[in-house]
């Protein structure tokens, strides 16, 4: 598991943008904490098992959660991570939509960020 301070978010107009970072601001933590999650779990490192628990301090500790394709209508198997209201109800969607083509962590370990697209 990564802690969630290597992990900063930031969203613009039409993506979310995760950055690896360490809680000053520095990448060098969070480079190494994805080169250390990749030795030990190489063998599966292109498994959702693996990504779900790189994640999980970050998805512990802030408002991000994993969100269900269902959950707002959309017919994708790519991994969507959002915000919910007191209600349960999704306010905000982000997908990784290069799914196919590249996983989230490979885009964290070579470009230390990977973008989600707003849906």
């Amino acid at each position: 598991m990564i802690d969630r301070t290597y992990i900063k978010a930031e969203r613009t107009e039409k993506s979310l943008i995760l950055t690896l970072i360490d809680s000053k601001g520095d990448e060098s933590c969070g480079i190494r904490a994805i080169k250390e999650h990749k030795e030990a779990y190489s063998d599966e490192w292109q498994s959702d098992k693996v990504m779900y628990e790189f994640f999980e301090g970050f998805i512990a500790n802030t408002e991000w959660e994993w969100i269900s394709a269902e959950d707002i209508g959309a017919l994708t198997s790519a991994p969507i991570l959002g915000i919910k209201d007191e209600n349960g109800e999704v306010i905000e969607a982000y997908g990784f939509m290069d799914y196919a083509l590249r996983s989230i962590l490979d885009d964290l370990f070579q470009d230390h960020k990977v973008i989600f697209q707003k849906g």
